[in-house]
């Protein structure tokens, strides 16, 4: 049983307190839904909102992300999918478009 990304969305949005946000991470197909009823959205004044990239800001974030490597929380190799040539980057579009390699790494 595969979980949708629209699914996910509402059962975390019905999941936020009341006055909570909710931010989505990715993205599902262009053809799903996420549905509610209006008196919810009224009542409920819970946000959901999405995210580019993590919405990151480089200044306050990038400090913290260093502190996350080299304290070991993080290990950027394991975050890799695969490593690319210049040339091979159509290819890993192509592969990121079938869901088969999120995170490529162009060395050149």
């Amino acid at each position: 049983m595969s979980i949708s990304p629209s699914s996910t969305s509402r059962q975390a949005w019905s999941s936020t307190r009341r006055g909570g946000r909710t931010t989505v991470v990715g993205i599902g197909a262009k053809d799903q839904k996420v549905e509610f009823q209006p008196p919810e959205l009224f009542y409920s004044a819970r946000v959901l909102s999405g995210c580019v990239f993590g919405s990151t800001d480089i200044d306050r974030d990038l400090p913290r992300l260093l502190e996350h490597v080299q304290a070991g929380g993080i290990r950027p190799r394991d975050l890799v999918t695969n490593r690319i040539g210049l040339e091979d980057a159509s290819r890993a579009l192509a592969q990121m478009g079938a869901r088969k390699g999120a995170r490529s790494l162009i060395i050149y």
